[in-house]
């Protein structure tokens, strides 16, 4: 019989390297993600030589695209729902911003009505435009 006893060596599990690598994956879908989101709309705003500035983000971006069918924060909507969403966001919050994102090939009556029915709410209206090349 041995006086010793021989003690087990508890098992461990490093998890920083685990830890390393679903940080990695987070940011590498939260990058797709907003890549994939810019690019769902195939819209070229129309080129201006100077445009105006905005005070940061806006609170909702509305796409108009070739055919002038309207988006709403990449959604698809019509016409009586844009209106009826643009006078919610109103109620709750009437300083905000709203982007408009229009192709240059769009038809200019849908471009109008979305200006028109931010304005007529309260909404302050901002057309993008790109820079010419």
């Amino acid at each position: 019989m041995s006086l010793v006893i021989t003690r087990r060596r508890r098992n461990e599990i490093n998890i920083i390297p685990l830890i390393d690598v679903m940080v990695v994956l987070v940011f590498f879908l939260l990058l797709c993600g907003r890549f994939e989101e810019a690019n769902s709309l195939s819209i070229v705003p129309p080129a201006a030589q100077s445009g105006a500035t905005g005070n940061g983000s806006p609170a909702m971006v509305i796409g108009v695209d070739r055919e002038g069918k309207l988006y709403l924060e990449g959604k698809e909507i019509s016409r009586p729902a844009l209106e009826k969403a643009m006078a919610e966001r109103a109620k709750r919050d009437a300083n905000a911003e709203v982007l408009i994102v229009a192709d240059e090939q769009s038809l200019t009556g849908a471009a109008v009505y979305v200006l028109d029915t931010v304005g007529k709410v309260g909404l302050k209206p901002r057309l993008l435009t790109r820079k010419p090349q």
